[in-house]
């Protein structure tokens, strides 16, 4: 699956009982991993904090199932839950090829735990999991992901904080479905992520804030090449730095406005060769936006702004341009959700593996990307979710004539047979059109999947 379906995926919110998404988002926002790959475990619903506000901006499936959600093992102050998910999924292009479709069948072997704090004061919290893709018929696409991440938060008072996260990931990119893997890898191609975040903000009162620095690293494994020999990959190894501040004023309860800037630093190691530069770059992204919550029936948050990536190299230029998002969260009735999603992000590229794809030499340090998704979900019985989903996403290069246009549909249902038990199949529907005198091949693809996942 490309990182650019998994991108919809997220921007229509479609984590659980649907199809699997990205392992961890990455800071950057370049690293999403893609199917075959079950979903990250949520941190089940745990007993809520003393004091904690109610969050808000939940869908129906969010919602507290009391008789029905997992209990989880209790240690002190700490709520252990374990999972074991078993997917089966049938792809009919395992390849996301255009002619020549390859299909096969997928088993996704996911075991994980969370691990909750329930402090009066405070947070510690433990995730880890792994997730083994099993091909039927194609053994060399097989891959093992994993991820582990630690975050904690240190109250001040009941209305400052510090918080922090650790995280690391294993993940890959399949062959043949996005433009940063070489047309002619053999495997999968695999790669760590680790980050580590720290900040400090002001909540619960009318003048909010925040400030956060985020650090990254990517490091890329050389992946084999179709008739012997191997690709390497260690131009994409980067370092990843970024400073974010918030300001948030509440006018009325339920009604706030913002403004906040970001502005990062992306290092890479070296070049890819071949006259290609070297694709450091800075950046910033600054924005205005207003939070309403009406009593948690309708919950929003918009933003409009300006983004720009600015390359060291001059031959790359810059990737800029207006930066519009937001979450829309609208309950009609207390069994139905519909979930708008929307963002604007700069990716980088694999410029070797553009210039493979397009048989000449480019010169494009990666595009900027577009995207909004929509989910409806509804409460059809108090242990049976249904759910369908529609996403766009759009890919303008920079350096190369090509804008890549996906388009992803599916519909899926969650089954709970009991508080330690559940089913849930889904169907999607993915397409890429892709358009200028660099374009790449269009595909369409068909995945059916039936995900069995025990929990305590």
């Amino acid at each position: 699956m490309s990182r650019k379906i998994l991108t919809a995926m997220v921007a229509c919110g479609a984590a659980l009982g649907v199809l699997p998404t990205a392992a961890l988002a990455q800071a950057q926002g370049q690293t999403d991993s893609f199917l075959p790959q079950p979903s990250v475990p949520v941190a089940p619903n745990v007993p809520a904090t003393t004091g904690a506000p109610l969050e808000r901006g939940l869908s129906v499936a969010d919602r507290a199932r009391p008789e029905l959600d997992p209990l989880g093992l209790r240690f002190d102050g700490f709520f252990f839950f374990p999972r074991l998910e078993v997917d089966e999924l049938f792809n009919d292009n395992i390849f996301a090829t255009r002619a020549g479709k390859t299909s096969d069948f997928i088993t996704l072997l996911s075991p994980s735990f969370d691990l909750r704090s329930n402090f009066n004061r405070n947070a510690i919290n433990l995730s880890a999991g792994l997730s083994q893709s099993l091909y039927a018929g194609h053994s060399a696409e097989n891959t093992t992901d994993g991820y582990a991440t630690a975050s904690g938060r240190l109250d001040v008072d009941g209305a400052h904080d510090f918080h922090s996260a650790l995280n690391a990931t294993r993940s890959h990119y399949d062959p043949g479905s996005t433009p940063n893997v070489p047309g002619n890898a053999a495997e999968p191609v695999k790669f760590n992520n680790y980050s580590a975040t720290a900040g400090f903000e002001q909540t619960q009162l009318r003048i909010g804030y925040s400030a956060d620095v985020t650090a990254a690293r990517q490091e890329f494994e050389a992946v084999p090449r179709v008739g012997g020999g191997f690709i390497p990959q260690d131009d994409q190894n980067n370092n990843y730095l970024e400073a974010a501040l918030r300001g948030s004023y509440e006018f009325v309860p339920g009604y706030q406005a913002f403004v906040r800037g970001a502005y990062n630093l992306r290092a890479y190691d070296h070049a890819a060769g071949n006259g290609v530069p070297i694709r450091d770059s800075q950046g910033f992204r600054i924005d205005v936006g207003a939070r309403i919550d009406l009593t948690g029936v309708t919950f929003a948050e918009v933003y409009v702004g300006y983004l720009d990536q600015i390359y060291r190299a001059s031959s790359f230029g810059t990737i800029s341009g207006v930066d519009v998002g937001g979450r829309l969260v609208w309950n009609p009735t207390q069994l139905t959700s519909v979930t708008l999603n929307a963002a604007r992000t700069v990716q980088d590229a694999n410029t070797a593996a553009l210039a493979f794809a397009n048989g000449a030499v480019v010169n494009s340090p990666g595009y900027l990307e577009s995207s909004v998704g929509v989910r409806v979900d509804h409460e059809l019985l108090r242990n049976l979710l249904l759910n369908a989903n529609a996403s766009f996403v759009s890919d303008d290069f920079k350096g190369v004539n090509a804008t890549d246009n996906y388009y992803l549909a599916g519909v899926g249902a969650k089954y709970l047979l009991n508080r330690n038990l559940y089913i849930g199949p889904s169907y999607q529907f993915q397409r890429l059109n892709s358009s200028g005198t660099n374009a790449f091949a269009p595909f369409t693809r068909n995945i059916i999947m039936l995900r069995l996942s025990t929990q305590l």
